[in-house]
């Protein structure tokens, strides 16, 4: 049996700038769109609270949140930062795989004798990122790395969702079928439109389920 953990960073940017200026802890940081004519590229969760998200144009952002701090980009400090995040990954497993700038997935099969059950080894691995540099990341653990994704999607921010063997399907099946990575907006209408809203719609579908949820990995 494979098991993954699959770590998203909570507001990377945003959370990087609050981490090295803690002046910032707690305020509307927005990252990007500083002119007004640029978009956002990272906004911290208090900035998320008055509307205002990723790849918005930063002339909405300023309308929607006026007492934001908007900063530029920095990207070589938060490639970095990044860096710092990858190497605690690997401290852990060797089998790292980068899917941005601020996610991963760390396949913990095998490290049991060295880190203990891979619920402890994850929760350990979000920790270390947190006391080692101030940031904080959701997890979510799985055998499956689709389910992992979606599973540390949900349990954003600050958190960890642990989905055990066999439920993987009594995890999905409630979720509508646009969480599924990969299913965009036209993907998404072309599933409506043959009465698939849920992911249990989908795993009626065998071929579909095939398709967008891949969950017989190799154990």
């Amino acid at each position: 049996m494979r098991w993954y953990l699959h770590v998203d960073m909570d507001a990377f940017f945003a959370s990087v700038e609050q981490a090295l200026n803690p002046a910032l802890k707690g305020k509307p940081v927005i990252v990007g769109g500083r002119s007004g004519r640029g978009v956002v590229t990272s906004a911290s969760y208090e900035a998320r609270k008055y509307g205002v998200h990723s790849a918005m144009p930063g002339f909405q952002a300023r309308k929607l949140c006026p007492q934001g701090i908007f900063l530029p980009n920095r990207r070589r400090i938060y490639s970095e930062y990044s860096d710092k995040v990858f190497a605690i990954l690997e401290r852990y497993s060797p089998e790292v795989h980068a899917i941005s700038i601020d996610e991963g997935i760390v396949d913990l099969t095998g490290t049991e004798r060295l880190f203990g059950a891979p619920v402890k080894t994850a929760k350990g691995i979000l920790a270390r990122i947190e006391k080692d540099l101030g940031l904080s990341a959701s997890g979510g653990l799985s055998t499956s790395r689709v389910v992992a994704k979606i599973a540390a999607t949900l349990a954003k921010p600050r958190g960890f969702i642990y989905v055990p063997p066999g439920t993987e399907r009594s995890f999905l099946s409630p979720l509508p079928v646009e969480r599924i990575p990969g299913i965009g907006p036209k993907t998404h209408q072309a599933l409506l439109r043959q009465g698939i809203k849920t992911v249990a719609h989908l795993l009626k579908r065998p071929e579909l389920a095939r398709r967008y949820l891949n969950l017989d990995e190799p154990a």
